[in-house]
């Protein structure tokens, strides 16, 4: 049986990708469409919004209108919206699908407390071969060791809102973790002026230009040696795959916080 979905955000930049993917899967079923009540895509048919044909769903602005028909919501919007929207389906009893990033501690702890109650999948990058990554990379730092310096950058087009990425910021994490540290004592968030390194610092850096879907490189270096390892995602279809995966999973879970982790786990 076909797991139904709502796409939220379906006539942004990644809901557009999410979407056509989405219906484009036999697996998945698209019962709704939702955006903001200003976007002009408003009473379009999700479809034609996606660059495909008639889906003979139209995009609304009330999410609490459509989840009756849908077993989970996935979207990649920002923090407070997402709030909002994590909040009705905790209210309708529906499992959620989140790559929305920039969520302040605060508003972290508002999502663990809805995850207590219904199934929420979230993963600041919904990328196989990132959540890969994230496995590989403490092994690289314990094995190196505090010797090291560690350096974080990342690149994304000129439209994202939050800096350093999601993504940026779980990488420099578990190489803090591996280290024996936690990232707020650790990161340097860029540098100028008379700035010399201190020891044990884990830089992060951010680029915004162009089109860039997103890219990011872990440095470790000293004296005499430099490694890099570097992800570089090309399409946005990387990520809608991953969250399209994520929610025929997290339909069958029970209420708590999941990430790619435990689905590739």
């Amino acid at each position: 049986m076909a797991t139904r979905v709502i796409v939220v955000g379906a006539a942004g930049r990644m809901g557009r990708v999410l979407a056509a993917t989405a219906l484009q899967d036999p697996e998945i079923q698209v019962v709704g469409a939702v955006d903001r009540p200003d976007a002009p895509e408003i009473g379009q048919d999700v479809g034609r919004v996606a660059g495909l044909g008639e889906a003979g769903v139209k995009l609304v602005a009330d999410l609490a209108a459509a989840i009756d028909r849908a077993d989970a919501i996935v979207e990649f919007t920002l923090p407070e919206p997402t709030l909002e929207h994590l909040e009705v389906a905790r209210a309708h009893r529906k499992a959620a699908v989140v790559g929305t990033t920039g969520f302040s501690p605060e508003q972290m702890e508002r999502v663990g407390a809805i995850a207590r109650e219904i199934p929420v999948f979230l993963a600041p990058n919904m990328s196989l071969g990132v959540n890969v990554l994230l496995k590989v990379l403490p092994l690289v730092a314990r094995a190196l060791g505090p010797a090291y310096d560690v350096e974080v950058i990342e690149a994304h087009h000129h439209g994202k809102k939050d800096a350093p990425s999601g993504t940026a910021l779980k990488l420099a994490e578990v190489v803090a973790q591996a280290l024996g540290a936690s990232l707020a004592e650790r990161a340097v968030y860029g540098r100028q002026g008379i700035q010399p390194r201190q020891p044990g610092e884990i830089g992060m850096h951010a680029i915004r230009a162009g089109a860039n879907v997103g890219e990011h490189t872990v440095l470790f270096a000293n004296e005499g040696e430099q490694i890099e390892i570097t992800h570089k995602a090309y399409s946005r279809q990387t990520f809608a795959l991953g969250a399209i995966r994520a929610a025929k999973w997290i339909v069958r879970q029970p209420a708590g916080l999941y990430s790619m982790q435990d689905l590739i786990g």
